[in-house]
């Protein structure tokens, strides 16, 4: 077995041709290797029926426009990295700029880092698992939330985090990331607002609240020990916006961590039991 002992940076290519809906599909991967300097990419087939599919209207050029122009920008980048033998630190922050936030048609979600043996097949496994398998869709997202963490936590931990059912007075229940430290035990649970409606929306979040809240109440699990990963909801309309705002700002008042779910350094370093910075419930947004 081939050791993965080689740090690579990586950055999930997304299409979303609605900006108002905020909802989006994984089209394609760009990852560094800053050691020896090289940067890869795969995408999507332009041809990509699911798009298309779960686009209802969009015009089918434009996919195809949008994707020829980003790979053009993608070759130019990478010969630029060739010809001026870019690497180390230097290719890092370039790397950074250039998948730094847009709103754009295509754009980039936030920068990952893993261990792996080598490019090629390093670049293939995140392409199997963000863009291959795994179609962005509202009604899945919390379980592709969980599944991505997963195989997060299985390549950069070296103890492992269970699901494990608790339970709390009159709660039980299953949360996908339970582990046992010399602290006590410390949980992990993805939280989605994603639902058909912000009454759905509501009801969701207030049951993972009341849930959290009753495991650091019965005293289960300390409120330090928590974590809740969350994303800010896709549609634009306000509802969901105020339940997202109620249901963090009374997981904050219970002491539980929040972390944004895109923010995969933050929420590796929690998992490892590392201390959190004083300040961290005023930037955590």
């Amino acid at each position: 077995m081939k050791k993965q002992n080689t740090v690579f940076e990586y950055a999930v290519v997304r299409f979303m041709p609605f900006i108002e809906t905020r909802e989006f599909a994984n089209v394609g991967i760009v990852i560094i290797e800053p050691k020896s300097g090289c940067f890869g990419y795969k995408l999507a087939p332009k041809r990509f029926g699911r798009v298309t599919t779960f686009f209802e209207g969009i015009d089918k050029q434009l996919y195809k426009q949008s994707l020829d122009n980003f790979e053009a920008e993608l070759i130019r980048v990478k010969d630029f990295i060739r010809s001026k033998n870019v690497r180390g630190k230097e290719l890092v922050t370039l790397f950074r700029e250039v998948t730094r936030k847009r709103e754009s048609v295509l754009h980039f979600g936030a920068v990952g880092r893993l261990m792996g043996s080598e490019i090629d097949t390093t670049l293939s496994n995140l392409f199997q698992r963000f863009v291959a398998r795994d179609f962005v869709t509202p009604k899945y997202r919390e379980q592709q939330m969980v599944k991505a963490l997963r195989e997060t936590l299985a390549t950069q931990l070296t103890h492992k985090y269970y699901e494990r059912k608790l339970k709390a007075g009159v709660y039980e229940f299953k949360l996908p990331f339970v582990s046992d430290t010399d602290e006590g035990k410390r949980v992990i649970k993805p939280l989605a607002f994603d639902q058909k409606t912000a009454m759905n929306a509501a009801d969701h979040g207030h049951n993972w609240l009341n849930r959290m809240q009753a495991l650091v109440n019965k005293g289960i699990v300390e409120a330090g020990q928590a974590l809740v990963t969350v994303e800010k909801p896709q549609k634009s309309k306000h509802d969901f916006f105020d339940v997202y705002e109620e249901v963090t700002g009374k997981l904050l008042e219970v002491g539980i961590q929040l972390e944004q779910f895109e923010n995969t350094d933050k929420i590796i370093e929690f998992a490892r039991g590392s201390d959190m910075p004083a300040e961290h419930e005023n930037y955590w947004q």
